[in-house]
């Protein structure tokens, strides 16, 4: 997404795109919008599956599709939100899962400041490496390959 190394996390950038914001709750993520290859609503409530954190829901042909939430610590939640009705599905590994949000954002050639999250606040797994502040609240920077195999191998 952007480089922001150690040698540059002093600095803050801008940059101009096509980005997607995606909330769950507290969680805001921001990401390229050429990443996000579909968003739809749902319009009943996936049913549990065998796998922690995992749920189903039928596609229109009735196939069911598996499908996540994320808690705001970017773990899968073992309890499906029921006020989680938008879907998204992402370009990359894990693309078969959607995740639900409260609420997706298109930010069509839109200009941002990115700030280098300081060392302190990232992971290990390096998911997120800077934040934006869009309508007075932070974003968390990110990308589906960093994001979607952390997010999918974790649970509260």
């Amino acid at each position: 997404m952007i480089d922001l190394s150690p040698a540059k996390r002093a600095t803050t950038m801008k940059m101009r795109g096509d980005f997607v914001l995606l909330r769950a709750e507290g969680l805001r993520l921001l990401l390229p919008q050429r990443e996000v290859m579909s968003t739809e609503y749902r319009d009943h409530a996936p049913a549990a599956t065998a796998q922690a954190g995992i749920f189903a829901l039928e596609d229109a042909h009735g196939t069911p599709q598996p499908v996540a939430a994320l808690s705001d610590r970017m773990a899968l939640m073992d309890r499906f939100p029921q006020d989680r009705f938008v879907l998204t599905r992402f370009a990359g590994p894990g693309q078969a899962t959607a995740l639900a949000w409260n609420d997706v954002r298109v930010l069509i050639d839109t200009e941002l400041e990115f700030h280098a999250l300081p060392a302190v606040m990232q992971d290990g797994a390096g998911l997120v490496d800077a934040y934006v502040e869009i309508d007075h609240e932070l974003a968390f920077c990110t990308t589906a390959q960093r994001m979607l195999p952390e997010a999918l191998a974790r649970s509260d």
